[in-house]
Order: C-alpha cells, then sequence, then structure tokens
C-alpha cells in the first residue's frame, strides 16, 4: 500500500486512472470495509488503480461543531487497519480550515480529477463533504454526468439490525458492552501508545507491567482487566491489560498497561501496540496489595484458560 501524505506530495506524485473514495474512516469498522469492498471491485472491473482519501486530524477536532471528539483510530492504527482491506493507495490530505473551506465542486475537481486522476468514485450512502459538507450523492450525480466519472453510493450498513458507524461503536466501547463493540468494528479493538516509566506496583506484586502513555484524542473504552495481546518489534505476547486507577493505593490517575505472559527482560521498543481480546472485570479497590495479587493471580489463570 502507497501512503502520500499532503496535497504537495500528491502534486508530486504520478498519479492516474483511480477509483476513489473518500471519507473519515475512524475505525476502518465494518460499514467502511464493505464501501471499500465496492471500491476494489469497481477498481478491478474499471481497469482502475483503488485509492482512498482520507483525512487528519479528524474533521471534528479542527471544526469542533460537536463538541470534543475522541478517535476509535490514530493514525498509524488506520493505516495498519488499511493495509489489510488490499487498498493500493491511501492519500492522508491535512484537514485544515483551508481545506474545510472547498466547495464540494471544486474539491472534486481540483483535488480528486485533477490531481488524483479519478475516473470513478465510491462513497458512503450518509457521505458529506466540501463547505458545510454540501457535497452529497445528489451532487455527484450531477457531476459524474457533467464531469465524466462513474458513481456509486454504497448502501447503509447493518449488522443485528444496528446501523454500523463509528458513533454507535464508541458508544458501546463507553458503556463496556465490549462484545458489540468489537463485533460491529470487525477485529479487536487496538491501542497503541508511548512505552513510559511506571511506579513499579505491579513489579512489586510479581507481575511487572509495560506502561503505555496514549494519546489524549484517542477513546479508551470501559476500565478494567482485558485479556490483551502486545506487537512490537515483529513479535506478539498475550498477557493481561489494566485500563484504570489504581484504585487499591489511593490513585485514580488512570493508566493503561499491560503484564505479559512468557515473556522476561527489557522491552526493546519504544512504542506497543495493544489488541484486546476480551473484558474480563471492572476494577475492584482491595483491602490489600495481597488481596490484590491474589485476584491478579485468578485473573492469569482465567485468561490462560479461555485462551489456552
Amino acid at each position: 500500500m502507497k501512503v502520500i501524505s499532503g496535497l504537495d506530495k500528491l502534486e508530486s506524485t504520478s498519479i492516474s486512472d483511480v477509483a476513489a473514495t473518500i471519507g473519515t474512516f475512524d475505525g476502518v469498522h465494518l460499514g467502511h470495509k464493505r464501501i471499500i469492498e465496492v471500491l476494489l471491485k469497481t477498481s478491478r472491473n474499471m481497469n482502475l488503480q483503488s485509492a482512498l482519501v482520507t483525512f487528519h486530524p479528524h474533521p471534528q477536532m479542527v471544526l469542533g461543531k460537536r463538541g470534543p471528539t475522541e478517535i476509535l483510530t490514530t493514525l498509524d492504527e488506520k493505516l495498519e487497519l488499511l493495509r489489510a482491506t488490499g487498498v493500493e493507495i491511501v492519500i492522508v490530505l491535512d484537514f485544515n480550515r483551508q481545506l474545510a473551506s472547498y466547495p464540494p465542486e471544486d474539491f472534486v475537481r481540483e483535488i480528486l480529477i485533477k490531481r488524483l486522476g479519478m475516473k470513478a468514485l465510491v462513497i458512503g450512502y450518509n457521505h458529506g463533504f466540501g463547505k458545510d459538507r454540501a457535497g452529497d450523492s445528489t451532487l455527484l450525480e450531477k457531476m459524474a454526468r457533467t464531469d465524466g466519472f462513474y458513481f456509486t453510493v454504497v448502501p447503509e450498513f447493518r449488522a443485528d439490525d444496528r446501523t454500523v458507524n463509528s458513533t454507535v461503536i464508541r458508544k458501546e466501547l463507553r458503556s463496556g458492552d465490549y462484545r458489540k463493540a468489537r463485533d460491529i468494528l470487525g477485529y479487536n479493538y487496538l491501542i497503541s501508545g508511548k512505552i513510559i516509566k511506571g511506579h513499579g506496583v505491579g513489579k512489586t506484586l510479581g507481575y511487572p507491567t509495560i506502561n503505555l502513555a496514549v494519546p489524549p484524542v484517542k477513546l479508551l473504552p470501559k476500565e478494567g482487566v482485558y485479556a490483551a495481546r502486545a506487537r512490537f518489534n515483529g513479535s506478539e505476547f498475550d498477557g493481561m491489560a489494566y485500563i484504570g486507577g489504581r484504585l487499591t493505593f489511593g490513585d485514580t490517575a488512570l493508566s493503561v498497561e499491560i503484564n505479559l505472559f512468557d515473556f522476561s527482560g527489557p522491552v526493546d521498543s519504544d512504542k506497543v501496540l495493544l489488541e484486546l481480546k476480551e473484558f474480563i472485570r471492572p476494577p475492584v479497590k482491595f483491602e490489600s496489595s495481597a488481596k490484590l495479587a491474589e485476584k491478579i493471580k485468578s485473573d492469569e489463570m482465567e485468561i490462560k484458560k479461555r485462551f489456552g
């Protein structure tokens, strides 16, 4: 997958004859993957390259019309998920007020057609873009006729009789129905972060942990213990992750940490990607560190029993 960052880089890159889709694609969930499936089918049928145009940062962070937005995927996480879809080219545009002010017709003609060489366009049923989100399927149908490109709209995607979108997934992750969130995401939720020095509490209990600094805009799911997998330096290790405060020690500050099974020694990396497999239990304040250690041991046995 080729990644092109910014309009300047796009201008200096020779690309033509593409089938494109545009959107934020926060979460790269099942609804997004349906759009990408149609994009790939269209590109094959028309002998075009497949290209996905997305934005960074999330438009809501720039426009702020609906208050603060916690994102499901950082840019690195989004690109990792997109690599698995088979899309050939991803263009990441810097979202700022200048880009937000583009009339939709200019965005299509100046960026998609002129700079990207778009011959076909695929969008989701409710997608809006350009100034005041005035670019919609009605406008694009007219432009497809006047500007000479193929255009199609992907219908609403539903799972378990529910609309699949980023807003629904955020709600499920916050409320704690992790299985439901995971099912409509289509994969185990990812949390990436930079390794930081912790308080050493886990080590004193016999369960040393890797502590992560997670970007403040990243949505963290309901606090508690999770069966998890950590990825770093091309290796993967199962373990148990904890999101929450150190309640037994009177510390309510939020931490994200993981104890790795069958691993010892320093971690030769500055970043870790966590894959949350399953929610195990909520946080509990214990009467002593010994009681906490007993419960962590029980958590370890439960997770190993579930996942072999």
